[in-house]
C-alpha cells in the first residue's frame, strides 16, 4: 500500500466522521443533524432556499406570514392576477382557504391556514400538466411575489410612532 493510499478515507467513512462530529456539538442548535441533512440535500440539488420557506419531498412549499388570513388571501389573489394564473376554484371551509389555478402547462393549489388571527401559513403545490413532476421553482417565485403584496404588519406589542 502506498503512503498516499493509506491517508485517504473512503467517502462513507468521512460521512460517518462528519456526523459523529455534529453529534458531539449537540449543544449547538444551528447544527442539529436534521437541519444539516436538509441543507445538504438542498445544496446537493443545486437549489437556493429562502429563509422561512420549507419544502417537502412531495413538492409542496410552505411559508408562514405575520399577517391575517384575509391579507394573505388578497396577496395570493393579486399575485395570481398579476402573473396571469387563472383561478379555477376557491373553497372556504373550517377557517381554511383553498385556491386552485391553472396556467399554460401548470396547475396550482394553494392552501391558507390561519395559525392565529395574526399568523397565516401558506402551502403551495405547482404541478406540471401531463406529468407527475412538481415545479418547486415556480412555487418559490409565487411565494416571493405574494410576500411583496402582503402588507407588513408590526410585531405584536410594537407601536409605530
Amino acid at each position: 500500500m502506498s503512503a498516499g493510499a493509506s491517508r485517504r478515507r473512503p467517502a462513507p467513512a468521512l460521512a460517518v466522521l462528519l456526523l459523529a462530529g455534529l453529534l458531539v456539538l449537540g449543544g449547538c442548535a444551528a447544527l442539529a443533524p436534521a437541519a444539516v441533512g436538509t441543507a445538504a440535500i438542498g445544496a446537493g440539488a443545486g437549489s437556493l432556499v429562502k429563509a422561512g420557506t420549507e419544502y417537502t419531498l412531495g413538492g409542496a412549499a410552505y411559508r408562514t406570514f405575520s399577517a391575517p388570513l384575509a391579507e394573505v388571501y388578497e396577496g395570493v389573489r393579486r399575485t395570481f392576477e398579476d402573473l396571469q394564473i387563472t383561478i379555477t376554484d376557491e373553497r372556504f371551509a373550517g377557517g381554511e382557504v383553498r385556491i386552485h389555478g391553472v396556467a399554460i402547462d401548470r396547475t396550482f393549489t394553494v392552501v391558507l391556514d390561519p395559525v392565529t388571527p395574526a399568523l397565516t401559513r401558506l402551502k403551495i403545490v405547482v404541478r406540471e400538466m401531463g406529468g407527475l413532476g412538481k415545479d418547486r421553482a415556480t412555487a418559490a417565485e409565487i411565494i416571493t411575489q405574494a410576500e411583496r403584496r402582503i402588507a407588513p404588519y408590526p410585531a405584536a406589542g410594537v407601536r409605530s410612532p
